[in-house]
């Protein structure tokens, strides 16, 4: 009997990372918001190596920043490629996804802002529901749970495109 096939989804942010460890959408787990900090490239490397000897996923999700509509910073771009070369080196499958696509996707759903994709998930997950962020005017700080969210969005992002 062959092994399930085991996807690993990070999203690196300001305050961690937000990841999801499925076999399929249905199937998950484990996920959550890792806090990190400091903010140094080695602990992001060193929480992947903790998900890769735990899990031992057979492809990783990323969040992709090559198109227009990524506001991304240098550091989290950094540990986005350091993830990928650490993915190479173990052999395994990277799909990247831009906000861009994600917000197509979620488009179909009920929303494009991050807002609107987050509550569309959490109606999905009523298990997320107590950790759904709240509204966020301009000024406020990105809810403390939206990384988590994105990582579910980059996963259901993934599996409604291949």
């Amino acid at each position: 009997m062959q092994a399930p096939e085991l996807t690993l989804v990070l999203y690196p942010n300001y305050f961690g990372m937000g990841y999801v460890i499925c076999e399929n959408p249905k199937e998950l787990l484990n996920y959550g918001m890792a806090k990190i900090r400091p903010f140094t490239t080695d602990r992001y490397i060193k929480r992947l190596h903790k998900y890769l000897k735990q899990y031992r996923p057979t492809l990783i999700i990323l969040r992709g920043y090559e198109n227009d509509d990524n506001r991304i910073s240098k550091r989290t771009v950094g540990v986005i490629n350091s993830f990928i070369q650490e993915a190479e080196a173990h052999d395994i499958p990277v799909y990247k996804y831009s906000r861009t696509q994600i917000k197509e996707v979620f488009s179909d759903f009920g929303g494009k802002s991050k807002f609107a994709i987050a509550k569309t998930i959490a109606s999905w997950y009523p298990e997320l529901e107590p950790r759904k962020p709240q509204f966020k005017r301009n000024s406020d700080l990105e809810d403390y749970n939206m990384g988590l969210f994105d990582a579910f969005s980059l996963m259901l992002t993934h599996h409604y495109l291949e």
